[in-house]
C-alpha cells in the first residue's frame, strides 16, 4: 500500500466516530465534565456562556463557582439552566415575564438533598458548646418538643430561629416541631402599584406574605413585582395585594448591636446564583436579618470568600455586617 492510500485509510477511520456522532450533539460538552481537563472545562463553559449571552464574557467569579460545583456532580445541562437563569433581563431586579407565577424552589439544579419539611421532628445539638445551624424546612416558628442536653435551652440565649432554619449553641440540644400558624399578631397592610414602582412603609421585622391580591391582571410574584427589605413593601408592573407578617424570627446568633453602618442586603432572585458588592476591607459578613423563606444557611445558600466575595443562592435574601 503506497503512502497516500495509507493516509486516506487513516482518515477514514478517524472520520466514523465523528459521523457517527448524534445530530445537534456538541462534542465538546460532555455532560459529565469531569472527564475533562480544567482547561477544557473553561474553555467549555467560556463557550457556552458566550453563546447564551450573545458573546459576553462569562465572569470570573462565576466560572470559579462552576469549576467549584462539577466535582460535586453538577452536570453539563445543570450549568447550562444556571447560566441561562444568571443572564435573564432584570434591570430593576424585579422583573418578570410570562403570565403564571413559578412553582416555589427550595433547591436549584446540582442540589441533591431534600429540606426535612413540615410535619417532622427535627433534632439540633450543641456539640461541645459550639454554635450550629440546622435546615428544618418549617414555614412557622419551631418549639421545643423534648429537650435532651442537660444544659437549659433558652430561646434568645442558646437557641433561636429563623425561616427554615434552627441555631444552638451552648450546649442546647433538643427535638423542635414546627408550631401551629400564629394569626392576627400583626396588623395587614395594602400595597399597590397604580403608575410603576412604589413603597409602603411597614412595621415588619420578620418575613411578609402576600394575603390576598388586589390586582386583576397584573401577577404578584414575590421577588419580581413584589418585595420586601427592612421597613418596606414594595411593589411594581401593577401588583397590588394585602400583606401581613408572616414569620418572626427569634433573632440571629449575632446581635445587631455588635456591627457598625456597614450593611448590605444581598437576595438570590428566583433561586439564582448572586454576588453582591462587599468590601473586604471591612472583615468577613455575618448574616444579621433574613428576609426570605427559602433559609440562608452558610456555606449552602451563602458563603464568602475574598477572592469571589459575598455571595447568596437558593432563594436566600437577608442583611448583612461586619464584626467591628
Amino acid at each position: 500500500m503506497n503512502k497516500a492510500r495509507w493516509w486516506l485509510v487513516l482518515l477514514a477511520v478517524v472520520a466514523v466516530p465523528l459521523l457517527a456522532q448524534k445530530p445537534g450533539e456538541k462534542a465538546y460538552a460532555p455532560e459529565d465534565l469531569t472527564r475533562l481537563t480544567q482547561t477544557e472545562q473553561v474553555r467549555v463553559l467560556e463557550k457556552q456562556y458566550a453563546e447564551l449571552s450573545g458573546g459576553r464574557q462569562l465572569p470570573e467569579d462565576q466560572l470559579e463557582f462552576y469549576l467549584e460545583q462539577i466535582p460535586r456532580g453538577w452536570t453539563y445541562a445543570q450549568i447550562t439552566a444556571d447560566m441561562a437563569t444568571s443572564i435573564q433581563d432584570r434591570v430593576d431586579g424585579n422583573t418578570y415575564q410570562g403570565t403564571q407565577p413559578p412553582q416555589e424552589q427550595w433547591t436549584t439544579p446540582g442540589w441533591q438533598h431534600e429540606f426535612p419539611g413540615r410535619g417532622q421532628v427535627i433534632e439540633c445539638a450543641s456539640r461541645d458548646g459550639a454554635y450550629r445551624e440546622c435546615l428544618t424546612g418549617f414555614r412557622n416558628p419551631p418549639s421545643i418538643q423534648r429537650q435532651l442536653s442537660s444544659t437549659r435551652c433558652t430561646e434568645g440565649r442558646n437557641w433561636g430561629h429563623r425561616p427554615g432554619v434552627v441555631w444552638v449553641s451552648r450546649g442546647c440540644r433538643a427535638l423542635f416541631i414546627e408550631a401551629a400558624p400564629a394569626t392576627g399578631q400583626m396588623p395587614e397592610v395594602s400595597c399597590s402599584s397604580v403608575r410603576g414602582y412604589r413603597e409602603c412603609n411597614v412595621a415588619f421585622r420578620g418575613v411578609a406574605v402576600l394575603l390576598r391580591q388586589l390586582s386583576g391582571s397584573s401577577l404578584c410574584v414575590e421577588g419580581r413585582t413584589w418585595g420586601q427589605r427592612p421597613g418596606v413593601i414594595w411593589v411594581d408592573r401593577g401588583c397590588g395585594g394585602v400583606f401581613a407578617e408572616g414569620y418572626r424570627s427569634s433573632g440571629g446568633y449575632y446581635d445587631p448591636a455588635q456591627y457598625g453602618d456597614f450593611v448590605i442586603d444581598c437576595a438570590s432572585l428566583d433561586g439564582a446564583y448572586a454576588l453582591c458588592s462587599w468590601d473586604g476591607r471591612r472583615g468577613r459578613p455575618y448574616l444579621l436579618d433574613q428576609y426570605s423563606r427559602q433559609p440562608c444557611v452558610e456555606g449552602i445558600s451563602w458563603g464568602y470568600t475574598p477572592r469571589r466575595g459575598l455571595w447568596v443562592d437558593r432563594g436566600c435574601r437577608a442583611r448583612f455586617g461586619a464584626g467591628q
